[in-house]
């Protein structure tokens, strides 16, 4: 039998994911640093950066170089 592995950027995604949903991460809203999120979820920079860059990609979120990381509206180009 194959075990799938679920990668952990992946799981961080879904993470991120489910507290916009919940409405934790309020749109609009800045997004725990890369090192908290680090440390909350135990992965690495690399591993919080990818997911990251593939929500922003996705649409969930947005960067402001300097700033951080933030809740896109639901509203698109309304950021």
């Amino acid at each position: 039998m194959i075990e799938e592995r679920v990668p952990k950027y992946f799981q961080l995604k879904k993470a991120i994911i489910r507290k916009i949903e919940e409405e934790e991460y309020l749109p609009g809203g800045l997004i725990p640093s890369e090192r908290e999120l680090m440390e909350q979820y135990q992965v690495s920079r690399i591993t919080v950066r990818k997911a990251i860059d593939e929500l922003v990609v996705e649409g969930y979120l947005y960067k402001i170089q300097g700033k951080g990381t933030y809740v896109k509206t639901d509203e698109k180009g309304n950021d």
